[in-house]
């Protein structure tokens, strides 16, 4: 019985040992850094340096918070503070001594406690929160000094009026830095402490609660009995006001898209936090005609330069992780890609009833034409032509076209119905994929941030196009360049505007190249001209891109520049046509359809292979033997479609020099 007895004894020990053990470990191995939820000191400008984002609190180092700040925060909140491990169960068992025999309810907290509750908790008053608050502390301390753990309180801790660390509520309560504060200033931002809200320097109670303050300074002999007489006598004559601020519209959507493009960088936000400057892409006049245009409800706008891919106006939910369907607006992505392979504006598509399994599309107007030249399919946005041409193309060619060569990320459904838009994806891909239309077959990841710099002026990041893709379609479709390619799609695209599904969007003495979308629950107006894309969508149901997108986009483009900057790419040209060719009924072949058929790994584009005498630079580029200047001299007497072609090659080969080689060919970024 005995040994029963030791057994269940040790065995109940071990349990009540490792559960705890286990679930703390659980709980801490998926908590975030403490510093990157510390309310943020970054400042982030507009692309002109104006304030896009003011921060709540101003970061000040370990070393630089005056001594008689921490000594009293140590003192008046938890005067074991450098022996305890985070949780200090003298103080608990105090508190519960205090609370049984008196009227006095006092928390027990420590400052690591009060940090884990201010970075990571609510308020709230429960079990489980002190149960999460005692682990975090433990968490705390076991990774972080105790001076790091001051460092971090000091400057996160609420401390009323939605201000957070003492350095902002210096500044708010008293105008001042907090090497200025008199050592009752001092008490009095301590004091607030223990009720932001009702005992802050601008409330009556602060004067009882800074009493109790200075009680405890002198007690731990941070001030002696002269000190204390002085403070005591100017409490009553000393006064707090609120600094008035000017407030800003804050769009936080657009702050948290700067926070993930950083980390995307390299630049995690605790290690902005002390006096760093982001310098954004954003136009403020852009960024506030789309704020107080459009309802983020239920609309999104972004406005992007198409040649550097830099993101000049972002305004509404699902920028760069939503999943809207295209509608229509999928078409000019594979129209692209016709061209490219040889078809011409004038060739027949087949517009007469269609089954494939059992999906029948059908046109908007519910009609027929019999069949339409692939011109007009586009302009008029004919849906049944479109999904022959698409097959005639095949869809796996389609689909690896839009993956690989465009980069257009987002949930592709395996059936044909993508061809009229069940791809589930955001704006920023839909950007990418419009991109190398409008600039001739370039793909540019869209970017906001233009560069990140300390306190001292030093440049730790500065913009420069990435280029993700250039265009290269598969084999046996290279029957254009993209650069033809480009021209026949923005001939098109200026016919949707003028005399298409996309009138609405036209403005007069303007041009303007666009396309129309709608899907089951939103819809869409992508247009543009020689620098911009401007994507606009619209949520809801029963809509139309022509009727309930592309006269907001109108009202919005009136009051910029789009439409106003003539494209780069030779518009004017005669491209060469091909052998006429008819998508659907008899005239698509059925070899042509069997690439239809979507297997689980989608075909990988193949390569062209790039002849002499460019072999050279790429010779030279494999062995570090060439600069970004010989490869710009060599490239500068080549036409833009070789360009495009070895810009590509040495894209694949090192993409830092293909950048750096395309933001010169661009003029240096000045556009």
């Amino acid at each position: 019985m005995k040994k029963f007895l030791l057994i269940l004894f040790i065995a109940l020990a071990v349990v009540s040992f490792v559960v705890p053990l286990t679930i703390y470990k659980w709980y801490t191995d998926r908590l975030e850094l403490p510093q990157n939820n510390v309310p943020s000191s970054l400042v982030v400008e507009y692309s002109d340096g104006t304030p896009l984002y003011t921060p709540k609190t101003v970061w000040v180092d370990f070393d630089d918070i005056p001594q008689l700040l921490k000594d009293t925060i140590v003192a008046s909140e938890d005067k074991r503070f450098y022996t305890h491990s985070g949780v200090d169960l003298i103080g608990i068992i105090r508190s519960l001594v205090v609370i049984i025999t008196s009227d006095d309810i006092q928390g027990g907290s420590t400052i690591t406690q009060q940090l884990a509750r201010t970075l990571y908790l609510t308020t709230e008053v429960s079990l489980e929160r002190k149960v999460k608050e005692a682990f975090i502390a433990l968490w705390l301390e076991q990774n972080y000094s105790k001076n790091e753990i001051l460092e971090l309180y000091v400057n996160s801790v609420y401390l009323g009026k939605g201000v957070y660390g003492f350095p902002a509520a210096a500044k708010y309560y008293f105008n001042k830095t907090l090497e200025q504060l008199t050592p009752t200033e001092t008490v009095m931002l301590v004091a607030t402490l223990r009720s932001p809200e009702n005992a802050n320097p601008l409330k009556e109670l602060n004067a009882e609660f800074s009493k109790t303050v200075l009680r405890k300074i002198l007690d731990a002999g941070v001030i002696n009995s002269d000190e204390y007489e002085r403070a005591i006598g100017s409490l009553s004559e000393k006064r707090a006001y609120a600094i008035q601020t000017t407030s800003q519209p804050f769009d936080n959507d657009l702050f948290w898209m700067v926070v993930l493009e950083l980390k995307e960088l390299g630049f995690e936000l605790g290690d902005l936090r002390n006096g760093f400057r982001v310098r954004t892409t954003i136009d403020k006049n852009l960024q506030t005609l789309l704020s107080s245009k459009i309802d983020k409800a239920d609309m999104a706008g972004l406005i992007v330069e198409h040649t550097t891919g830099r993101i000049r106006a972002a305004y509404g939910l699902g920028i760069n992780n939503g999943r809207r369907q295209l509608g229509s607006v999928i078409k000019p992505f594979y129209y692209y890609l016709a061209f490219l392979a040889g078809w011409n504006k004038s060739d027949i598509l087949k517009d007469e009833p269609l089954t494939i399994g059992k999906w029948s599309p059908q046109n908007f107007d519910k009609a027929f034409w019999k069949e339409v030249t692939l011109e007009n399919a586009l302009i008029y946005s004919r849906n049944i032509p479109s999904v022959n041409l698409f097959m005639a193309l095949g869809q796996n060619n389609v689909q690896n076209f839009m993956k690989n060569v465009l980069n257009v990320g987002g949930y592709y459904p395996n059936d044909a119905t993508i061809s009229l838009g069940t791809i589930e994806t955001s704006l920023i891909d839909v950007a990418k994929g419009f991109e190398p239309i409008f600039n001739g077959g370039i793909v540019v990841q869209p970017r906001l941030v233009e560069y990140v710099r300390d306190k001292d002026g030093v440049t730790y990041y500065s913009y420069k196009p990435q280029i993700v893709n250039v265009v290269k379609p598969p084999k046996e479709m290279d029957k254009r360049t993209p650069t033809e390619a480009s021209v026949l799609m923005l001939q098109l695209m200026e016919k949707v505007v003028t005399m298409g599904t996309g009138k609405s969007a036209a403005i007069p003495g303007r041009t303007i190249y666009g396309k129309t979308g709608t899907a089951e629950k939103n819809a869409w107006f992508v247009g543009g001209d020689g620098k911009y894309i401007f994507l606009l969508a619209k949520d809801g149901k029963d809509l139309t891109g022509g009727g309930n997108v592309a006269p907001v986009w109108r009202q919005i483009a009136q009051s910029t520049e789009i439409g106003h900057i003539a494209a780069s790419l030779p518009l004017k040209t005669k491209i060469t046509e091909t052998e006429p060719k008819v998508a659907g009924g008899t005239g698509t072949k059925p070899e042509q359809i069997e690439g239809t058929h979507i297997t689980d790994e989608p075909a990988t584009v193949e390569q062209q292979v790039i002849p002499t005498p460019e072999e050279q630079i790429y010779n030279r580029l494999q062995t570090g033997t060439i600069t970004v200047d010989e490869i710009l001299d060599a490239m500068k007497t080549l036409d833009s479609d070789r360009q495009r072609e070895v810009l590509s090659k040495i894209n694949e080969i090192n993409p830092d020099i293909a950048s750096d080689v395309y933001y010169k060919l661009l003029g240096g970024g000045e556009f």
